[in-house]
């Protein structure tokens, strides 16, 4: 009798682990979703860009001899997770010297400064609708300055059939006295706001500091001095 009873219970147990397992798994799963769920999530990876522009403003020594400038930015780079990222990044600006360096010569000029850079991007909520975030690391810097002065002046011919007009106008005319550039290597950061427009797209504000170690440049009295070089633009745009 006790035998009768041990069997069907024995097969009953060989069978009960095979459901047991399946449920096991489908619990994982479950759990796994949870996991999820809960904000504690798998890292999020897509391709970023950003374009904008804004102001740019020259400061200490830069500052002394360059006004306020105009510029644009792109920048493309891949998102790790949610909050990190590396951005490769190009910038362009445009600044004309202030009026008081070079006054009474006659001379004018541009000053022109382009970079490449490779930071690293840390959002730090990026799930708000507005959020914020840091962003840092080193770059090249090209930087030129052109000299021209008043050549004198040219009749130019003008006609314009929709306009109903046709002159010659007399028109300034400048010659270059001479244009020097430097390469050298920098360092930036800053910070950034963004406001979320659509999913991950967002309108953003930042402002970085840059700082560039110059070359040497050999000045009257044998003197040795570093043209480096301190910016600070404020750019206004897109990000992703």
């Amino acid at each position: 009798m006790r035998l009768k009873t041990v069997l069907p219970l024995a097969l009953l147990a060989l069978t009960v682990p095979g459901g047991a397992r399946a449920q096991t798994v489908s619990g994982t799963d479950a759990d796994t979703a949870g996991f999820v769920t809960q904000g504690m999530e798998l890292p999020e990876r897509h391709f970023m860009f950003n374009v904008g522009g804004g102001l740019s403003f020259p400061v200490s020594d830069a500052g002394d001899r360059f006004e306020t400038g105009g510029g644009f930015q792109l920048g493309f780079g891949y998102q790790f997770q949610r909050s990190l990222g590396i951005m490769a990044e190009y910038f362009y600006s445009g600044y004309d010297i202030r009026s008081d360096v070079l006054t009474g010569t006659g001379v004018d000029g541009n000053h022109y400064m382009q970079y490449g850079s490779l930071n690293a991007v840390w959002n730090v909520i990026p799930r708000s609708t507005l959020g914020f975030y840091f962003i840092a690391g080193p770059g090249v810097y090209y930087r030129t300055v052109d000299l021209t002065q008043l050549a004198g002046v040219a009749a130019v011919p003008y006609c314009d059939p929709w306009l109903y007009y046709c002159a010659t106008d007399v028109v300034p005319v400048t010659e270059v006295l001479g244009s020097r550039s430097s390469t050298d290597f920098g360092l930036s950061g800053g910070v950034g706001v963004t406001l979320k427009i659509n999913g991950d797209l967002r309108l953003y504000v930042e402002g970085r500091y840059h700082y560039i170690f110059g070359s040497s440049v050999d000045v009257p009295g044998g003197d040795t001095r570093k043209a480096n070089g301190q910016y600070i633009p404020v750019n206004f745009g897109i990000r992703y």
